[in-house]
């Protein structure tokens, strides 16, 4: 396990375990631990096929509960412990919080990649269709040796028309390789089901971030999530898009620091 702590700790304090969005890495947390530092302990670990992990092993059966184990790990073996997760790390998040619900306290999740309970239980929404066409375009791009084709796809569906092509060629090396992993995320994210009575087990603060310039898909499934999960409130980040924790982090980790204190005082 590759982990990342900014911040040393001193004595007992909250663990807030942060998870990445796909294409990204744990370095993606590096300011929002030095803001919240030494009032929690931050932890941070790169996913499979990330920043400084191996892939997952080809071939094998893949699902957010193996992202969700390995990140597991990271956690001291007792205290309490907030959650904060990105898209893809988001949706990881939530599985390590139904594993863990004794001791999770809060989430703080930017559009959760929950596409298998968006496209179950709202199948014919023109969002769920979005995103389900994107997964198709890139799954088939990648089976067909294309691999910069599906970055492409990828990478602008979710950053904007042409974000690709602005990409520096020093960048677009790291970039590739993590699309080598997409088709197993995409299969995972859309195989993870929840049902409406397991979200609402999920009885913790929850502060769901989504940005008013972001793709249908990943703000339908904020809606969903905001209609099932009880203790969940919603953050509209004007200007912002998908990738607003990594184009806009000031912004973005202020509202989580907010969010944490905010709980963190209520508990004590």
């Amino acid at each position: 396990m590759n982990a990342r702590a900014w911040v040393e700790a001193v004595g007992i304090v909250p663990t807030v375990l942060c998870i990445h969005s796909f294409s990204s890495s744990a370095v993606q947390y590096q300011g929002l631990a030095q803001r919240l530092g030494p009032r929690f302990r931050v932890l941070a670990g790169d996913l499979y096929g990330h920043g400084k992990s191996p892939a997952w092993p080809q071939g094998q059966p893949f699902a957010l509960a193996d992202e969700a184990a390995r990140l597991q790990a990271l956690l001291p073996e007792d205290g309490p412990v907030h959650l904060v997760g990105h898209s893809y790390g988001a949706a990881v998040a939530l599985r390590i919080a139904a594993a863990n619900r004794a001791r999770v306290r809060s989430m703080a999740l930017f559009e959760p990649a929950i596409w298998g309970t968006l496209s179950q239980l709202r199948p014919h929404d023109p969002a769920t269709r979005e995103i389900e066409a994107v997964r198709d375009d890139t799954i088939r791009l990648i089976d067909g040796d294309r691999l910069e084709a599906a970055t492409e796809r990828f990478i602008d569906y979710w950053a904007g028309s042409g974000s690709w092509a602005g990409v520096a060629e020093a960048r677009r090396p790291r970039l590739l390789a993590t699309v080598r992993s997409l088709r197993a995320a995409w299969i995972a994210t859309f195989e993870e089901r929840w049902p409406v009575d397991a979200l609402g087990a999920l009885d913790v603060p929850c502060l769901l971030l989504s940005g008013t310039r972001s793709t249908a898909a990943a703000r339908c499934a904020v809606d969903l999530l905001h209609d099932t999960l009880p203790g969940a409130t919603v953050l509209r980040i004007d200007g912002v898009g998908h990738l607003g924790p990594l184009t806009d982090p000031d912004t973005v980790d202020a509202a989580i620091e907010d969010h944490l204190l905010s709980v963190t005082r209520r508990l004590s």
